[in-house]
């Protein structure tokens, strides 16, 4: 296979498109969110604080967080993280299947124009991931499932109206990912149980009015995911445990608006927790989490210049925090028990405005960081052993490619 040149088509050994017939999947008409149209504001969806799904995984990480493929993408559930390509010009579809550093196959998907947003599931429970399609114009909504490069079933669902945004969540604890919908403009908010392409179960949730942002979570460990509220003006937090379409909402502790959040495991229990983020002060504070009860305490300070993504590089089964400085090309990485930094180490520096991902690509249990130049096209991998990076360079695409 010749890696040379940095136009995809010469990367991909077995050029092909799959040729899967939609289906229309008609559903409930008593959820009468029949005749509108939905666009796909994906941003919750697309960070580790809205994926917190239990489904099995054959990473050795003990914990399902790190091995689950709505989480960290596996189209060939091997247990190594794999790549999703985009071209931001010609709508063009691409899978990297990985082993480590090593591309072990590669494939063009079907054309998506660029108006179309995504997200990583498990729809059918397989411990492959699949991916759920959003036109933000139109408001289609489409699901492919995958094994592997190939499409195995291209399902059109309802058209919901672009006012309505999306994430991915698992409400019945089946291992099967559901979509919360949630209306900008009104509040609204609705949820739709998934089994395979088939939306079994659509139902109105209680309104929130749009002080409140939502992010799915697991706070009492149950397999079944909640909703945190978290009020942006007031301070205020609120939970909705969920079972299925039934809800039981608890308030938390207020924590003063300003601060952003994510979410992780930092204590290894299963239970979803909490980062805050204070972007102008540069504090920081962790919440461990058990139901409605909290644990927090403040953690190092890091100023603006310092952005995060979430991982586990030693393989402990806990959240640990990998810090890239935007101005100077650092990079430092806190391995993390529960509310302690129990060791944090520099690592190499890069330049400043690559673009770090994080997943598992070798199958170790530890959380490698996928590194992209969107000016020149490199990619490179850092295979992770606790706060050891061993480089391997990938090949060059031109910029025009995106991935996440």
């Amino acid at each position: 296979m010749q890696l040379a040149d940095n136009s995809i088509a010469n990367i991909l050994e077995n050029v092909g498109y799959q040729n899967v017939s939609n289906t229309v999947n008609n559903f409930d008409e008593g959820f009468n969110l029949n005749n509108q149209n939905v666009s796909s504001d994906s941003s919750l969806s697309k960070s580790l604080n809205n994926q917190q799904f239990k489904t099995a995984g054959r990473s050795s990480n003990p914990n399902p967080i790190f091995s689950n493929a709505a989480i960290f993408t596996d189209f060939n559930g091997d247990g190594k993280a794999d790549k999703l390509w985009r071209n931001s010009q010609t709508g063009e579809t691409a899978i990297w299947l990985m082993d480590g550093g090593n591309i072990i196959s590669t494939d063009f998907l079907e054309n998506v124009g660029s108006d179309w947003s995504y997200s990583f599931a498990d729809f059918n429970r397989d411990g492959k991931s699949d991916i759920f399609w959003r036109n933000q114009s139109t408001g289609e909504n489409s699901i492919w499932l995958i094994d592997g490069t190939r499409i195995i079933s291209n399902t059109s669902l309802q058209t919901i109206e672009s006012s309505w945004s999306y994430s991915i969540a698992d409400f019945n604890g089946d291992g099967r990912n559901d979509i919360f919908w949630r209306n900008t403009q009104t509040g609204e908010n609705a949820t739709w149980l998934i089994n395979n392409t088939n939306v079994t179960t659509a139902a109105f949730l209680s309104q929130k009015n749009l002080n409140w942002t939502a992010s799915i979570v697991d706070f009492d460990g149950n397999g079944k995911n909640d909703i945190f509220w978290r009020n942006n003006t007031t301070g205020e937090n609120k939970v909705w445990f969920m079972n299925g379409v039934d809800l039981a909402e608890y308030s938390l502790l207020n924590f003063e608006s300003g601060w952003s959040y994510d979410t992780g495991d930092f204590n290894g229990d299963s239970k979803t927790d909490i980062f805050w983020r204070n972007s102008e002060t540069g504090e920081n504070s962790i919440w461990l989490m058990n139901g409605v009860f909290t644990i927090g305490r403040s953690v190092r300070k890091r100023d603006s210049d310092w952005k995060y993504s979430v991982g586990d590089f030693n393989g402990d089964g806990k959240t640990d925090i990998f810090w890239h400085n935007e101005i100077t090309g650092e990079n430092t990485a806190w391995m993390m028990d529960g509310l302690s930094v129990a060791r944090a180490a520099f690592l190499p520096t890069t330049v400043s405005f690559v673009q770090p991902y994080v997943g598992d690509f070798n199958g170790d249990g530890k959380t490698d960081i996928f590194w992209r130049n969107g000016e020149n096209g490199e990619t490179n991998l850092w295979l992770m052993n606790d706060t050891t990076a061993t480089k391997t360079s990938l090949p060059q695409l031109s910029s025009e490619w995106v991935t996440d």
